[in-house]
This record gives C-alpha cells, sequence and structure tokens, in this order.
C-alpha cells in the first residue's frame, strides 16, 4: 500500500515512524529540508522537499497512484486544501487533520462534497480520551470497544490489595463479568492464562463493561468516587473540547490560563466556568485557587515539563485524579517512575486512529479491523473485529480453534449482549469480536489463525 503524508511535524514523525514499521510503501512532503533528512534517516521511508498542497509536489511522489493521502500540517486549510486536491488527483482515500472548532460544524459538508475521506482532530479525540478517564478516577489508562459497551483498564496491584498471590483461575471473575486480560510485570508483558497468578506491583489490564469493572474493582478495594470537579491548567485547544463535555455533565470547572487574551476568551465563550488569568505553575496561586477541593486536575499547557510538574504537586495534595498531556515520546519512561495517573498524547491518538483507518482499508478480505488501541508502547494490541461470512474460524468451539501464539479472545459482542467465551462458545457471523495480542499488524480477524 502507497501512503503520502503532507507535514513532517510531531504528528508526521508518528506516522512515518509507525506505518513504515507496518511495512507499508510512505513518502512524506516536508517545506524544511533538514526535517525531511532526519525523518528519512529515522524511519523507512521516501520523500520531496516541497509544499504538500502543490499540485507539482504531489505529482511527483505520485499521488495519482496513491492509495492513502494524509495531511497533517499546521494549518487546517491547507490539509483540507491538500487533500481536496490528492483526492481530484486520484488517491483513493484522503485524510485531513483539523484542528479548528469552527470547521467542525461543516464537517459533513467539506467531507462529503469535497470529497475527503477522513477528516479528524486530535484535540477533539483527547478531550473525549480525558472524559472516558474521568470516569474511571482510579485508572492509568482506559480504552473503550463495541462502541462504548466494553473498555479495557489499566490499574495497579497493591500489596494490600485482595488480588496480590491470587491464581487468576481462582477469581471469581466469571460473575462480575471482568477478564484479566493483560499483565505489565516489571516492563514484561503477559497474556495470561488460568494458572497465571498475580503479585503487587503488577500493572493489570480489566476487560468489561463500566458497571462490572467498577463493581469488581471498587466494592472490593475503595468506593468509586464520581469526579464532580474538575481544575483545568492550560487554555488549550483540548481544553476547549473538555470544558464543552465537562458542562453537558454538570461538572464544576475552573480553568486557568496565563495569557490574558486567551482566559479573555474563555471567559467569553463558557461564562458556566470559573476563570483565572494566571500562572498555573505558581503553586501558591493553585493552593489560593484551592486545587485541593477539586477531585480531577487536569495538566494542559504547551510545555510537558510543566505538566509533569503540576500533575506531580496535584499528587502531592492527594487529589484523586491526575491527567497529563505529554507530547515527547521521549518522556514517557520517566512517567513510570514518578508515577503520574494517566497520561495523554495527542499523537499517539491521531495515529492509532490513522492506523486503524489504513489497515481496515488495506485489506480486501474479510473481517477488517474495526478498532484498534495499542498499550505498553505498542508492545500489546487490542483489536474490535466485525466477523462476516468468510472467516474460516466460523462454528468451531474456541477450544479447537488453532490460534497464534500470545493471542487471547478476551470477548464478543452478539445482538448487545456481551460474552466472555469458554472453551465451548463459537464464533458467528455478525458478531464483534475483541483480540488482544503481542502479535503486530494484524488486519483481519482469520490472520489470528494458524494455517
Amino acid at each position: 500500500m502507497k501512503i503520502v503524508i503532507a507535514g513532517g511535524g510531531k504528528v508526521g514523525e508518528a506516522l512515518c515512524t509507525d506505518l513504515s514499521a507496518e511495512g507499508y510503501d510512505v513518502i512524506l512532503i516536508e517545506v524544511i529540508e533538514e526535517r525531511l533528512t532526519k525523518l528519512i534517516e529515522k524511519a523507512d521511508i521516501t520523500g520531496l522537499v516541497g509544499n504538500g498542497a502543490s499540485i507539482k509536489a504531489q505529482l511527483e511522489v505520485g499521488v495519482d497512484t496513491s492509495d492513502v493521502f494524509i495531511s497533517v500540517t499546521n494549518s487546517d486549510e491547507l490539509n483540507i486544501i491538500s487533500a481536496i486536491i490528492a483526492r481530484k488527483l486520484g488517491a483513493q482515500h484522503t485524510i485531513a487533520r483539523v484542528r479548528n472548532p469552527e470547521y467542525f460544524v461543516n464537517m459533513n459538508f467539506v467531507r462529503d462534497e469535497l470529497g475527503i475521506t477522513f477528516m479528524i482532530n486530535p484535540e477533539l479525540v483527547s478531550a473525549r480520551d480525558i472524559m472516558t478517564m474521568l470516569r474511571f478516577p482510579y485508572a492509568y489508562d482506559v480504552e473503550s470497544f463495541f462502541r462504548g459497551v466494553v473498555n479495557i483498564v489499566e490499574v495497579e496491584i497493591e500489596e494490600d490489595s485482595f488480588l496480590n498471590g491470587k491464581m487468576l483461575q481462582d477469581l471469581n471473575t466469571s460473575d462480575e463479568k471482568v477478564l484479566v486480560c493483560i499483565v505489565d510485570r516489571n516492563h514484561e508483558v503477559f497474556i495470561p492464562n488460568g494458572q497465571f497468578v498475580l503479585q503487587a506491583k503488577d500493572r493489570i489490564y480489566l476487560t468489561g463493561s463500566e458497571e462490572a469493572i467498577h463493581e469488581f474493582w471498587c466494592v472490593k478495594k475503595s468506593p468509586n468516587k464520581r469526579v464532580r470537579s474538575v481544575m483545568i491548567v492550560g487554555g488549550s485547544r483540548i481544553s476547549h473540547y473538555l470544558i464543552e463535555k465537562l458542562i453537558k455533565k454538570n461538572i464544576k470547572v475552573k480553568l486557568i490560563e496565563i495569557n490574558t487574551k486567551i482566559a479573555e476568551e474563555f471567559s467569553f465563550n463558557f461564562p458556566e466556568i470559573t476563570v483565572i488569568n494566571g500562572d498555573g505553575t505558581d503553586q501558591d496561586l493553585l493552593r489560593e485557587e484551592g486545587i485541593s477541593s477539586y477531585d480531577a486536575v487536569v495538566s494542559m499547557t504547551g510545555i510537558d515539563e510543566e505538566n509533569m510538574i503540576l500533575s506531580m504537586f496535584s499528587h502531592s495534595l492527594n487529589v484523586q485524579k491526575t491527567i497529563t498531556k505529554i507530547n515527547r515520546k521521549m518522556l514517557m519512561p520517566i512517567l513510570d517512575k514518578i508515577g503520574l495517573d494517566s497520561v495523554i498524547t495527542p499523537k499517539k491518538v491521531i495515529s492509532d486512529l490513522i492506523i486503524r483507518f489504513v489497515r481496515s482499508e488495506g485489506s480486501t478480505k474479510s473481517s477488517k479491523v474495526e478498532t484498534l488501541h495499542r498499550f505498553l508502547e505498542n508492545r500489546v494490541e487490542s483489536l474490535e473485529f466485525i466477523i462476516d461470512g468468510n472467516s474460516r474460524a466460523l462454528n468451531i468451539p474456541l477450544k479447537d480453534l488453532k490460534t497464534i501464539p500470545n493471542l487471547l479472545i478476551a470477548c464478543i459482542l452478539r445482538e448487545g449482549q456481551l460474552i466472555f467465551p469458554g472453551g465451548q462458545d463459537v464464533i458467528l457471523e455478525g458478531d464483534r469480536v475483541l483480540i488482544i495480542t503481542t502479535k503486530k499488524y494484524l488486519d483481519r480477524f482469520d490472520e489470528i489463525l494458524v494455517s
């Protein structure tokens, strides 16, 4: 599959690295020669110095014969124009990153009438992810599948936990409808079986409905306190979308923004919230504004280190939930060591979405990828498939299904009913199936089967 990317910034870099690693033919158009050279050396790609909206540049890299064109420059307008041109030249699919909230009012028109296949807003998707994280204050990470019916939630086992020393087959999880699907022990990843024994400090990933996970984790550990108030530091685009969603949920919001003009804009656009024009890194100001009384603190400044320090300070004041925006991948190992709660990385959000789209469109075969999330520095993938009538797995008891190693069929959604399958269960046409695997680059369900 031939993929052309316009824009080699943070998101473009992530896409070049991830898509080339999956074996796709990636060509980058980038205006800054030094940046292009660096990415060509880093990833297995080719490239051209030029403007992504230039017809000449697009023709030179062969957009007219490309399968997917992706524009992720810093300009919404340039991304839209580039995608329109690529579509007119013959690109099979076009994707544009569009961040301005005003454009999303007319998103359907722009997409349908102008021929853009997929418009993606990483800030909007990040805000949705933050809202999901706020529903699970005790979790480090949360991902949703089956259109929100099922979640995978990352938690840590403490010394006094009821799970410490337990063998999975001895856990009565069938009653709670919860499955332990991944274990991270000292950075070693396991797809556990029934004989696996859990230990303190294990990071485990629970699969189940929101209600079932709350019941399983919180009733046995501590009550799940609902988030009713949120302090946001930094008036970013993510903050804009997040505040819209928090207001709809009647959650109390206070925003601290150092830039006077931006603070005034937020105050005008959102009269329902409290806006403070001040330095969110000033600990005296934070105390004065009652940071310790808020259920959650979301650090959204434009500087990763500031966000990390803010979350550490919030954690020291026993704030129930902290969420930290981080852009640089190199900081991720540090986050584990300092014990921050939840982290949101916009470029990973957009990369996962685009990879899911590319895998789905790149497969002309049955049972394509519907949803994709990657965990533990991309060492584990969770994939949702809708099974069609051509699958070789149909009507075979799972105990007789020969699958690749390190794979778990976590759950099945059938006509609205959630099933945690046993050996006698079978997969039927129309089922939504969630699998967990350390095998990378799957793009159709039958690839889990041993030939």
